[in-house]
């Protein structure tokens, strides 16, 4: 490499792509100043709940000084195309200084600003000034509409309000309306309308914020089973399993007949943890000891009719604050192949609080991916689902607003009237 002399000093440059990016791939998250992702924000919210905050996981295979070197900008995009003032290649913030890196961005909008769907773009320029990375969508969009407007079905984007009437997303200056429909109230045999058909095996995440309804659906899923006459393990590791029997029968899902017949059994995950002996036939004395934990559940299978059982494990994030992540995944892997291997499922529930790359590694191997959130709508608590993954079936994939009402559980809001 050298010429003409040995004194000479070499260079050898490398071109370098693909080394900076999005995590999870092409996602960001569109967020009010309280942490919540509304689809929508009000016209009329003053400071300083008029803000938009724009967070993104990024990987740098240079690590964070090359991130600290460069600029990673966000630009937000008003509907007619142009960027907004305010939020014009702007620079992100760091937040966190492990990988992926959280950056943070945030655009105040004026009262005054054109109603309608605004779009987020993410541009990673290097320390040498190249641009190594552009997000683009899909994703990344959110809606400015007027006071007291009500978005059917509870979706707004790609839809926007035009003189009052919903319409969808204004392409090369082409605007086309859709009416707003009636919406009914559907009990919860409407999730499997979403999943086309039950989830009959495999391994099951049921991924939320607080307060989402995971521990609900997983336990009207396991009632559903617990009707057909499937024997089902429920691991407990948020709460006392008196306090989940307790619950489940507020929400008018009595169990107590399944447990004397043999087909449920509880593991008590909880009790050892917050210093009480546990009165269950089943329990683990420390839940990180994954070990035991395994044994405690495949004893707790009935031995006579296991063909066909399921376990509901409420929840991961104790595990992962008390084990490794790695320790997490090989658990969730080897329990869930045990229970797809005898004709079941294994449902497992997890919160935002479990290491971004355990959720992603758990998507990854999960057959199913259910998705729930909590949000605040102009000061009422409302929550909504959907399907994001369901491997080799045909499923729905938007958002679904549901309620939860005692002796009722999940109640879904339906385009299509009960029939």
């Amino acid at each position: 490499m050298k010429w003409g002399s040995s004194l000479a000093r070499s260079f050898v440059i490398v071109p370098m792509s693909d080394y900076e990016g999005l995590f999870p791939v092409n996602t960001i998250s569109v967020q009010d100043r309280s942490g919540n992702t509304p689809q929508y924000f009000y016209l009329d919210a003053v400071p300083p709940n008029n803000y938009v905050v724009v967070k993104a996981f990024v990987l740098s295979a240079l690590g964070i000084g090359e991130i600290q070197q460069g600029r990673i900008n966000m630009t937000i995009h008003a509907p007619g195309g142009l960027p907004v003032k305010g939020a014009t290649n702007e620079t992100m913030s760091i937040a966190t200084s492990t990988s992926p890196y959280e950056l943070i961005a945030s655009w105040a909008y004026p009262g005054n600003s054109t109603q309608g769907t605004y779009l987020v773009y993410i541009d990673m320029v290097d320390s040498q000034g190249n641009l190594v990375y552009s997000f683009r969508g899909p994703g990344g969009s959110f809606g400015l509409v007027p006071p007291g407007f009500v978005p059917f079905p509870y979706n707004l984007l790609p839809y926007f309000v035009v003189g009052g009437v919903g319409g969808l997303g204004a392409v090369g200056g082409v605007v086309y309306y859709r009416r707003r429909s009636k919406s009914y109230l559907a009990p919860f045999g409407h999730f499997n309308s979403l999943t086309s058909g039950e989830i009959d095996g495999g391994t099951v995440s049921i991924e939320g914020n607080t307060g989402s309804g995971k521990t609900i659906l997983s336990e009207q899923l396991m009632f559903e089973d617990l009707k057909q006459g499937k024997p089902c393990v429920f691991v407990s590791t948020s709460d006392f399993p008196s306090n989940v029997r307790s619950g489940m029968k507020s929400m008018g899902l009595d169990v107590r007949g399944y447990e004397q017949s043999g087909l449920l059994t509880f593991v008590d995950g909880y009790s050892a943890e917050a210093g009480q002996e546990s009165t269950e036939k089943f329990s683990v004395p420390s839940i990180g000891d994954l070990t035991t934990l395994g044994m405690k559940i495949s004893s707790s299978l009935p031995p006579q009719r296991s063909k066909g059982a399921s376990l509901y494990f409420d929840s991961l994030v104790p595990l992962a604050s008390k084990t490794n992540p790695e320790s997490v995944v090989s658990f969730v892997q080897s329990v869930g192949a045990k229970m797809k291997g005898i004709g079941g499922k294994a449902v497992f529930t997890l919160g935002p609080s479990v290491d971004p790359m355990v959720q992603k590694q758990l998507a990854d191997m999960s057959d199913c991916v259910v998705q729930m959130e909590a949000f605040e709508e102009r000061g009422v608590r409302r929550r909504r689902l959907r399907i994001a993954k369901f491997r080799a079936r045909r499923h729905q994939e938007g958002w679904n607003v549901f309620a939860i009402e005692d002796g009722k559980g999940i109640i879904f809001y339906s385009k299509k009237p009960k029939t």
